[in-house]
């Protein structure tokens, strides 16, 4: 189990980056920003294939690992960051990030429930901690939140549900095929996302920046190779040795780490709402995770 979590908070902490990649862009358009990710992503996906194929040797096609791999990905990358970019700039960052924020909540719950578990106290105490955290950690500063953007919350309810979905199907799939590595299965889903991320990006590629392309093509490459295909490598993993209830709850490093990094992007040390507010996450995955491990 403990090899588990290590994975999970790896993933989180190249997750995290994606909240900073699109701010990094904002001269970008989203479906750009987000085409460019999974470009790299699935190229870097074909390389890792090629390494893998020649290791092994040639394998038999498996049309129906592939099917499963496109249609994950579409769900849980591609169409996910879209419209999480897409929320981003319609309705501002607090709220978007408030409702992304309960990802923890949602795949856990989903998972639990799933699995025929009952919530114990000590369970709902725990997410009880984590959605007082998200709330406070999240708590915009006076003048910042914006008016209510209905279509734009409706994307990041929309990428919420997407990503729930893909959470608990995605380990689901890795459980019932323990013989396919997180690396291998990561870069399946990278390389069949590569498709659908060029016809994207053809279709809304946007203007070079005063910067020029070198910005765009080296944060495409940070978000595709570490936040995508090296982080979902180490969420394959955890997914393979962690229940789902435990996974959906370490999420909550994703908002950790994309604090921390907010925080080095602009110099300062965050408001102490922020930093109570990841402390009641934290508290509340320590929780879950003795809650988890005596069940």
């Amino acid at each position: 189990m403990k090899a588990g979590i290590v994975y999970a908070v790896l993933a989180c902490a190249g997750w995290g980056f994606a909240f900073i990649g699109p701010v990094l862009l904002r001269d970008w358009p989203a479906a750009a920003v987000a085409a460019g990710r999974y470009i790299a992503y699935g190229l870097w996906s074909l390389l890792s294939l090629l390494v893998l194929r020649a290791r092994r040797g040639p394998r038999p096609f498996d049309r129906d690992k592939w099917r499963a791999a496109i249609l994950l990905t579409l769900a849980g990358n591609l169409v996910y960051y879209v419209l999480l970019s897409a929320s981003l700039q319609r309705a501002g960052v607090v709220l978007p990030t408030l409702i992304i924020g309960l990802l923890p909540v949602t795949v856990s719950l989903a998972g639990r429930l799933r699995a025929g578990q009952k919530l114990s106290a000590v369970y709902g105490l725990a997410l009880g901690l984590i959605l007082a955290g998200l709330l406070l950690a999240n708590r915009p500063q006076p003048g910042a939140l914006q008016g209510p953007d209905t279509v734009g919350l409706l994307y990041a309810f929309g990428s919420l549900a997407l990503w729930t979905v893909y959470g608990v199907l995605n380990a689901d799939w890795l459980r019932a095929h323990p013989q396919v590595g997180g690396v291998e299965w990561s870069s399946l889903q990278g390389a069949g996302a590569l498709p659908f991320a060029l016809l994207l990006f053809a279709a809304d590629p946007g203007q070079p920046a005063a910067g020029g392309w070198l910005p765009f093509l080296g944060i495409s490459l940070a978000l595709g190779v570490l936040t995508s295909w090296a982080a979902n490598a180490a969420w394959n993993l955890a997914s393979q040795r962690l229940p789902g209830a435990l996974l959906g709850q370490l999420i909550v490093f994703e908002t950790v780490f994309g604090i921390g990094y907010g925080a080095i992007r602009a110099g300062a040390w965050p408001p102490l709402p922020v930093l109570c507010g990841a402390a009641l996450l934290i508290a509340g995955v320590v929780l879950a995770i003795r809650e988890g491990t005596a069940a």
